[in-house]
Protein backbone atom coordinates (compact mmCIF):
# COMPACT_ATOMS: atom_id res chain seq x y z
CA UNK A 1 0.00 0.00 0.00
CA UNK A 2 1.51 3.57 -0.92
CA UNK A 3 1.13 6.31 1.47
CA UNK A 4 -2.52 7.91 1.08
CA UNK A 5 -3.52 11.76 0.77
CA UNK A 6 -4.70 11.80 3.64
CA UNK A 7 -1.69 10.13 5.82
CA UNK A 8 0.11 12.92 4.07
CA UNK A 9 -1.74 16.05 5.01
CA UNK A 10 -1.76 14.24 8.67
CA UNK A 11 1.92 13.99 8.81
CA UNK A 12 2.49 17.42 7.54
CA UNK A 13 0.42 18.26 10.00
CA UNK A 14 1.65 16.93 12.83
CA UNK A 15 5.24 17.66 12.01
CA UNK A 16 3.92 21.19 12.49
CA UNK A 17 2.89 20.39 15.89
CA UNK A 18 -1.17 20.16 15.17
CA UNK A 19 -2.16 18.32 17.96
CA UNK A 20 -5.73 17.57 16.66
CA UNK A 21 -3.67 15.84 13.67
CA UNK A 22 -1.58 13.89 16.04
CA UNK A 23 -4.95 12.60 17.75
CA UNK A 24 -6.52 11.34 14.52
CA UNK A 25 -3.59 9.22 13.64
CA UNK A 26 -4.12 7.77 17.05
CA UNK A 27 -7.14 7.10 16.97
CA UNK A 28 -7.10 5.72 12.80
CA UNK A 29 -4.20 3.47 13.64
CA UNK A 30 -4.51 2.50 17.75
CA UNK A 31 -6.67 -0.54 17.06
CA UNK A 32 -5.12 -2.23 14.09
CA UNK A 33 -1.99 -1.98 15.73
CA UNK A 34 -2.86 -3.23 19.41
CA UNK A 35 -5.21 -6.22 17.62
CA UNK A 36 -1.67 -6.89 15.86
CA UNK A 37 0.39 -6.99 19.35
CA UNK A 38 -2.28 -8.69 20.87
CA UNK A 39 -1.39 -11.77 18.38
CA UNK A 40 1.71 -12.01 19.38
CA UNK A 41 1.80 -11.37 23.29
CA UNK A 42 -0.45 -13.19 26.11
CA UNK A 43 -0.72 -10.17 28.38
CA UNK A 44 -2.62 -7.58 27.24
CA UNK A 45 -0.84 -4.98 29.32
CA UNK A 46 2.53 -5.60 27.32
CA UNK A 47 0.60 -5.50 24.31
CA UNK A 48 -0.58 -1.81 25.48
CA UNK A 49 2.56 -0.38 26.40
CA UNK A 50 4.49 -1.76 22.68
CA UNK A 51 1.85 0.11 20.97
CA UNK A 52 2.14 3.27 23.19
CA UNK A 53 5.87 3.13 22.43
CA UNK A 54 5.11 2.60 18.98
CA UNK A 55 3.24 6.26 18.67
CA UNK A 56 6.40 7.43 20.45
CA UNK A 57 8.72 5.88 17.90
CA UNK A 58 7.03 7.68 14.86
CA UNK A 59 7.04 11.11 16.48
CA UNK A 60 10.44 10.59 17.02
CA UNK A 61 11.57 9.23 13.64
CA UNK A 62 9.34 11.46 11.58
CA UNK A 63 12.15 13.47 9.89
CA UNK A 64 13.46 10.32 8.31
CA UNK A 65 9.50 9.15 7.27
CA UNK A 66 9.67 8.91 3.77
CA UNK A 67 6.31 9.59 2.34
CA UNK A 68 6.05 7.26 -0.31
CA UNK A 69 5.43 4.41 2.00
CA UNK A 70 2.15 4.01 3.61
CA UNK A 71 1.62 5.30 7.15
CA UNK A 72 0.44 2.04 7.98
CA UNK A 73 3.48 0.50 7.02
CA UNK A 74 5.39 2.53 8.62
CA UNK A 75 3.63 1.98 12.01
CA UNK A 76 3.49 -1.56 11.42
CA UNK A 77 7.33 -1.89 10.96
CA UNK A 78 7.83 0.06 14.21
CA UNK A 79 5.88 -2.32 16.00
CA UNK A 80 7.67 -5.23 14.54
CA UNK A 81 11.01 -3.92 15.74
CA UNK A 82 9.40 -3.25 19.14
CA UNK A 83 8.05 -7.05 19.72
CA UNK A 84 11.42 -8.24 18.45
CA UNK A 85 13.29 -6.03 21.10
CA UNK A 86 10.65 -7.36 23.91
CA UNK A 87 11.30 -10.76 22.72
CA UNK A 88 14.63 -10.80 22.68
CA UNK A 89 15.06 -9.09 26.56
CA UNK A 90 12.10 -10.77 28.35
CA UNK A 91 11.64 -14.33 26.11
CA UNK A 92 14.77 -15.44 24.57
CA UNK A 93 14.34 -18.62 24.28
CA UNK A 94 10.99 -18.54 22.61
CA UNK A 95 10.64 -18.75 18.93
CA UNK A 96 9.05 -15.95 16.92
CA UNK A 97 8.14 -15.89 13.44
CA UNK A 98 8.40 -12.39 13.83
CA UNK A 99 10.48 -11.41 10.08
CA UNK A 100 13.26 -8.99 11.45
CA UNK A 101 12.61 -5.27 9.69
CA UNK A 102 16.79 -4.69 9.67
CA UNK A 103 17.48 -4.90 6.28
CA UNK A 104 20.55 -4.77 4.66
CA UNK A 105 20.62 -5.71 1.32
CA UNK A 106 23.66 -3.00 0.54
CA UNK A 107 26.72 -4.28 -1.53
CA UNK A 108 29.75 -5.68 -0.24
CA UNK A 109 31.60 -2.21 -1.16
CA UNK A 110 29.78 -0.71 2.19
CA UNK A 111 32.49 -2.74 4.11
CA UNK A 112 35.02 -0.98 3.07
CA UNK A 113 33.57 3.14 3.19
CA UNK A 114 35.56 4.91 4.73
CA UNK A 115 33.77 8.25 5.37
CA UNK A 116 30.04 8.39 6.90
CA UNK A 117 28.86 10.65 4.09
CA UNK A 118 29.86 7.64 1.88
CA UNK A 119 28.09 5.32 3.79
CA UNK A 120 25.24 7.57 3.69
CA UNK A 121 25.34 7.60 0.03
CA UNK A 122 25.64 3.62 -0.26
CA UNK A 123 22.65 3.77 2.07
CA UNK A 124 20.28 5.92 0.04
CA UNK A 125 20.99 4.33 -3.26
CA UNK A 126 20.18 0.93 -1.68
CA UNK A 127 16.85 2.88 -0.11
CA UNK A 128 16.15 3.75 -3.81
CA UNK A 129 16.39 0.13 -4.94
CA UNK A 130 14.24 -1.17 -2.69
CA UNK A 131 11.33 1.28 -3.12
CA UNK A 132 11.77 1.04 -6.70
CA UNK A 133 11.41 -2.80 -6.51
CA UNK A 134 8.63 -2.09 -4.16
CA UNK A 135 6.49 -0.30 -6.30
CA UNK A 136 7.44 -2.66 -9.57
CA UNK A 137 6.10 -5.15 -6.94
CA UNK A 138 3.04 -3.19 -5.89
CA UNK A 139 2.57 -2.31 -10.22
CA UNK A 140 2.54 -6.25 -10.49
CA UNK A 141 -0.04 -7.33 -7.94
CA UNK A 142 -2.25 -4.58 -9.06
CA UNK A 143 -2.20 -5.69 -12.39
CA UNK A 144 -3.41 -9.22 -11.17
CA UNK A 145 -5.74 -7.89 -8.95
CA UNK A 146 -7.54 -5.63 -11.85
CA UNK A 147 -7.50 -8.52 -14.72
CA UNK A 148 -8.77 -11.12 -11.93
CA UNK A 149 -5.45 -12.99 -11.96
CA UNK A 150 -5.96 -14.30 -8.61
CA UNK A 151 -4.41 -17.81 -9.02
CA UNK A 152 -1.78 -16.45 -10.54
CA UNK A 153 -1.34 -14.54 -7.17
CA UNK A 154 -1.78 -16.93 -4.96
CA UNK A 155 0.82 -19.27 -6.96
CA UNK A 156 3.73 -16.08 -6.26
CA UNK A 157 2.56 -15.72 -2.67
CA UNK A 158 2.84 -19.59 -2.24
CA UNK A 159 6.06 -20.04 -3.84
CA UNK A 160 7.99 -16.73 -2.96
CA UNK A 161 6.53 -15.36 0.00
CA UNK A 162 5.47 -18.60 2.33
CA UNK A 163 8.17 -20.77 0.67
CA UNK A 164 6.40 -23.88 -0.99
CA UNK A 165 7.53 -25.54 -3.03
CA UNK A 166 6.11 -26.35 -6.63
CA UNK A 167 4.55 -30.01 -5.79
CA UNK A 168 3.01 -28.40 -2.77
CA UNK A 169 1.35 -25.60 -4.49
CA UNK A 170 0.25 -28.01 -7.55
CA UNK A 171 -1.97 -30.33 -4.82
CA UNK A 172 -3.41 -27.18 -2.64
CA UNK A 173 -4.53 -25.88 -5.88
CA UNK A 174 -5.32 -28.63 -8.14
CA UNK A 175 -2.63 -28.07 -10.54
CA UNK A 176 0.18 -29.65 -11.95
CA UNK A 177 3.28 -28.97 -11.44
CA UNK A 178 4.11 -27.94 -15.05
CA UNK A 179 1.67 -25.25 -14.76
CA UNK A 180 3.01 -24.08 -11.63
CA UNK A 181 6.71 -23.71 -12.86
CA UNK A 182 5.27 -21.89 -16.12
CA UNK A 183 3.57 -19.50 -13.85
CA UNK A 184 6.73 -19.04 -12.15
CA UNK A 185 8.43 -18.15 -15.12
CA UNK A 186 6.29 -16.19 -16.68
CA UNK A 187 5.82 -13.71 -13.64
CA UNK A 188 9.97 -13.85 -13.18
CA UNK A 189 10.13 -12.45 -16.92
CA UNK A 190 7.36 -9.48 -15.61
CA UNK A 191 8.93 -8.46 -13.06
CA UNK A 192 12.24 -8.34 -15.44
CA UNK A 193 10.38 -6.08 -17.41
CA UNK A 194 9.24 -4.25 -15.03
CA UNK A 195 12.14 -3.64 -12.95
CA UNK A 196 14.14 -3.05 -16.25
CA UNK A 197 11.52 -0.28 -17.23
CA UNK A 198 12.56 1.40 -13.77
CA UNK A 199 15.64 3.35 -13.59
CA UNK A 200 15.99 2.99 -10.04
CA UNK A 201 15.11 -0.67 -10.14
CA UNK A 202 17.45 -1.84 -12.57
CA UNK A 203 20.13 -2.98 -10.33
CA UNK A 204 17.98 -5.92 -9.63
CA UNK A 205 19.06 -8.81 -11.40
CA UNK A 206 16.88 -11.69 -12.54
CA UNK A 207 18.89 -14.28 -9.91
CA UNK A 208 17.68 -11.43 -7.10
CA UNK A 209 14.14 -11.21 -7.98
CA UNK A 210 13.76 -15.48 -8.34
CA UNK A 211 16.15 -15.26 -4.43
CA UNK A 212 13.00 -16.04 -2.50
CA UNK A 213 14.31 -14.66 0.99
CA UNK A 214 15.01 -11.64 -0.35
CA UNK A 215 11.59 -11.50 -1.96
CA UNK A 216 9.64 -12.96 0.85
CA UNK A 217 11.11 -10.45 3.40
CA UNK A 218 10.36 -7.17 1.22
CA UNK A 219 7.14 -8.88 0.38
CA UNK A 220 5.64 -8.94 4.10
CA UNK A 221 7.86 -5.70 5.10
CA UNK A 222 6.04 -3.38 3.12
CA UNK A 223 2.93 -5.33 2.66
CA UNK A 224 2.96 -5.72 -0.98
CA UNK A 225 -0.62 -7.71 -1.52
CA UNK A 226 -2.22 -6.47 1.60
CA UNK A 227 -5.50 -5.38 1.18
CA UNK A 228 -6.93 -1.95 1.58
CA UNK A 229 -9.09 -1.58 4.71
CA UNK A 230 -12.02 -0.80 2.45
CA UNK A 231 -11.93 -4.16 0.96
CA UNK A 232 -11.26 -5.86 4.24
CA UNK A 233 -14.66 -4.32 5.07
CA UNK A 234 -16.99 -5.41 2.11
CA UNK A 235 -15.25 -9.12 2.73
CA UNK A 236 -16.71 -8.96 6.22
CA UNK A 237 -19.97 -7.50 5.13
CA UNK A 238 -19.98 -10.28 2.22
CA UNK A 239 -20.00 -7.71 -0.35
CA UNK A 240 -17.01 -9.33 -2.84
CA UNK A 241 -17.34 -11.25 -5.20
CA UNK A 242 -16.21 -15.30 -4.99
CA UNK A 243 -12.95 -14.31 -7.49
CA UNK A 244 -12.15 -11.56 -4.59
CA UNK A 245 -13.44 -13.39 -1.51
CA UNK A 246 -11.66 -16.56 -2.31
CA UNK A 247 -8.80 -14.33 -2.93
CA UNK A 248 -9.08 -12.67 0.72
CA UNK A 249 -9.42 -15.67 2.83
CA UNK A 250 -6.55 -17.28 1.16
CA UNK A 251 -4.07 -14.04 2.02
CA UNK A 252 -5.73 -13.33 5.57
CA UNK A 253 -6.24 -16.90 6.64
CA UNK A 254 -4.36 -19.58 4.21
CA UNK A 255 -1.12 -17.21 4.09
CA UNK A 256 -1.22 -15.87 7.49
CA UNK A 257 -0.77 -12.29 6.98
CA UNK A 258 -0.34 -10.75 10.50
CA UNK A 259 -1.18 -7.05 8.86
CA UNK A 260 -4.89 -8.12 7.59
CA UNK A 261 -5.93 -10.51 10.19
CA UNK A 262 -4.65 -7.76 12.82
CA UNK A 263 -6.92 -5.21 10.27
CA UNK A 264 -9.71 -7.85 10.80
CA UNK A 265 -10.41 -7.94 14.23
CA UNK A 266 -10.27 -4.20 14.08
CA UNK A 267 -12.51 -4.00 11.77
CA UNK A 268 -15.05 -6.78 13.78
CA UNK A 269 -14.24 -4.90 17.01
CA UNK A 270 -15.82 -1.71 15.88
CA UNK A 271 -18.46 -3.48 14.14
CA UNK A 272 -19.19 -4.41 17.76
CA UNK A 273 -18.85 -1.31 19.19
CA UNK A 274 -15.13 -1.65 20.79
CA UNK A 275 -14.84 -1.39 24.40
CA UNK A 276 -13.60 1.08 26.61
CA UNK A 277 -9.84 -0.23 26.87
CA UNK A 278 -9.75 0.98 23.45
CA UNK A 279 -10.36 4.47 24.34
CA UNK A 280 -8.22 4.34 27.66
CA UNK A 281 -5.50 3.19 25.16
CA UNK A 282 -5.96 5.91 22.39
CA UNK A 283 -6.02 8.40 25.73
CA UNK A 284 -2.84 7.13 27.32
CA UNK A 285 -1.09 7.11 24.04
CA UNK A 286 -2.20 10.59 23.34
CA UNK A 287 -0.77 12.05 26.63
CA UNK A 288 2.41 10.31 26.85
CA UNK A 289 3.14 11.09 23.16
CA UNK A 290 2.11 14.91 23.42
CA UNK A 291 5.12 16.47 24.92
CA UNK A 292 7.14 14.95 22.18
CA UNK A 293 5.15 16.82 19.44
CA UNK A 294 6.81 19.78 17.56
CA UNK A 295 5.75 22.93 18.56
CA UNK A 296 3.81 24.93 15.67
CA UNK A 297 5.96 27.12 13.60
CA UNK A 298 5.58 30.94 14.89
CA UNK A 299 3.60 33.02 12.33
Amino acid sequence: MAASEGDAYLIEAVQGGDQDAWREVIDRYEGRLISFARRMLAQRGEAEDLVQETFLGLLRSLPNYDRRRSLETYLFAILRHKLSDHFRKHHPGRRQSLDTLEVDDAPQAWLSTETPSGYLAEAENVAAQRQALVDCLRQYVEQCRTQSRFQELMVVEMLMVLGMRNKEVAADLGLTETAVAGTKFRVLERWRQLTQASEAAREWREADLAATSTVARIWREEGVSCLKRSTLGRYLLGALDDDWTSYVEFHAEVGGCDRCLANLDDLRSEDEGGDDTREQLRQRCFASSIGFLSRRPET
